[in-house]
């Protein structure tokens, strides 16, 4: 009966408060993000994509058509324990029936907790820092939201060969509404080892039942290792990358889906040099070895403002180290099952097939598992993974690869996570975002446009132009100002037609639109 105690929960929530269902329980909650283009549901026991009833879907775009992406979708986390050699997987989402196995805010910390809850920017915001000393107090994108859950309670445990490992899982996930990434959300997980003994031979994954069409079955997923691509002239490279697509040519509003591995457990091992950045692997994080052995300019190479020993994008990581599809039928429903399953093994046949990249045939109700690693983690110890979810348009006259649809939009979210959440925005008081009225007339524009502002605050502005593959291309301006309103006249003779991000820089805020050019 345990493994239903999840369900009964979720049932009590939405009998205190039939109006607003699940969001207003505090214990099991359900929220959503829906800032930008991408509506997606999120909740504190380590599940997404669930709808407030938590048995139906919950992520639609674009925002408003009512077109499902996600049946289901949650974290996974194994180890082997150390002392009995037991492999253990908590689970935030089976797929077979929507189970948890995570309850809300930290161990010991009773699941109807007033400040066990999802704060979400503006209202609820920021979460108590004397209860959690871990949570963000300042907002980084236009709708952030943060939580806590973990995995100490047996009584949530699915009955048979399952038990805590006792971790703690701080999500935080942003979403802004800016042209290159309003198809994106993203989601961070910082897991803590709170168990009181080492963890080895950990693994970090994502399960997912992305059913953009379900009942008709006509839809097939797959995974990109690492791949080039050339569209419009531009290079891309596109790696840890698993999406899914339908080619049901009756439905054309139906389009593709994908979940990139941003960042990833680091892979660094002693005397090794994995990167070839020069810097031993040891030393990675290591400011006092910068300090002493680093040129001052090679400490913050691509120039994000942070230096490279605390830049996560700088260090080697393990990156998608398994791609696993298993149906219904076939699900791993055991914890050993689930373990072989995030290492990459065929837990049928026990052998190690890491990555299920060849398509199947249609028809098959597949779902997915991504996943990282091997790794330890230290008692106290923390690790990151960070998740990008892109929607993109397929198309009806589309053809494969399905996955170049994601690309563009699948390099600008892997851009502004590398670039410390570049297009990132700061707070004044009561929590208001500032807006700078950044505007570009005419847009689309042949050679001459106008682009206009204005500051409430006088500091140093700058104005760049970025081409779709994140490099700079024009300087405009980089000046002090005052603060009032300005029209900047700009000129784009030499540059190709195409589209370009403008990107503008004040003293408390970032904020970018998209140009057109036309020859």
């Amino acid at each position: 009966m345990k493994k239903y105690a999840l369900i009964l929960g979720m049932i009590v929530c939405l009998i205190a408060d039939p109006k607003t269902g699940a969001q207003s329980c505090r214990a099991f909650q359900i929220k959503r993000h829906n800032i930008n283009q991408v509506e997606m549901c999120i909740s504190n026991f380590g599940q997404f994509g669930k709808d407030y009833s938590g048995y139906n879907h919950g992520c639609w775009w674009p925002i408003g058509n009512g077109q499902n992406y996600i049946n289901g979708a949650g974290i996974w986390f194994g180890t082997v324990d150390s002392i009995t050699g037991d492999t253990l997987v908590t689970i935030g989402y089976g797929p077979s029936g929507g189970q948890s196995e995570f309850v809300p805010g930290l161990k010991d910390m009773p699941i109807s907790h007033p400040n066990a809850i999802i704060y979400m920017y503006p209202d609820p915001w920021p979460a108590p820092q004397d209860t959690f000393p871990m949570a963000p107090q300042e907002p980084v994108s236009h709708q952030d939201s943060w939580c806590c859950f973990n995995d100490c309670d047996s009584m949530y445990h699915m009955a048979g060969d399952t038990r805590p490992i006792e971790i703690e899982i701080y999500q935080t996930v942003y979403a802004w509404d800016e042209p290159a990434i309003d198809d994106v959300i993203f989601m961070t997980y910082n897991v803590k080892n709170v168990s009181g003994y080492n963890l080895k031979d950990c693994y970090i994954g994502i399960s997912v039942d992305s059913d953009s069409d379900e009942f008709q079955r006509e839809y097939q997923n797959t995974a990109i290792i690492k791949r080039v691509y050339f569209i419009n002239g531009a290079l891309y490279v596109i790696d840890n990358l698993a999406y899914q697509w339908t080619y049901n040519d009756s439905n054309p509003g139906i389009g593709a889906i994908g979940f990139d591995f941003l960042q990833t457990p680091f892979d660094l091992q002693w005397g090794a040099d994995k990167d070839n950045d020069g810097i031993p692997d040891q030393y990675e994080r290591d400011s006092s070895y910068y300090w002493n052995n680093v040129p001052l300019n090679k400490w913050d190479v691509d120039n994000d403002g942070v230096p490279d020993w605390r830049d996560a994008s700088e260090n080697p990581q393990l990156e998608m180290t398994a791609f696993k599809r298993f149906t219904l039928d076939l699900e791993p429903g055991r914890d050993n099952e689930r373990y072989l399953t995030l290492a990459g093994y065929n837990y049928i046949t026990g052998q190690y097939e890491p990555y299920d990249t060849i398509i199947p045939p249609p028809g098959e109700d597949s779902r997915f598992l991504i996943s990282s690693g091997p790794f330890d983690l230290d008692v106290d110890s923390i690790i990151t993974m960070t998740l990008a979810v892109i929607l993109a348009d397929y198309g009806i006259d589309a053809t494969p690869p399905a996955e170049t649809c994601l690309v563009i939009t699948d390099h600008w979210a892997q851009w502004q996570y590398d670039m410390s959440w570049f297009l990132s925005v700061e707070e004044e008081a009561c929590f208001e975002i500032v807006t700078t009225n950044l505007i570009i007339s005419p847009n689309p524009m042949c050679r001459n446009t106008k682009v206009s502002f204005s500051l409430s605050k006088s500091g140093h502005v700058s104005l760049k132009l970025y081409n779709t593959i994140g490099q700079l291309v024009k300087e405009i301006m980089q000046e002090h100002m005052s603060t009032g309103k300005y029209n900047i006249d700009l000129n784009t003779k030499g540059l190709s037609q195409g589209t370009y991000f403008l990107v503008l820089e004040t003293p408390d805020n970032k904020s970018s639109r998209s140009l057109v050019i036309l020859r």
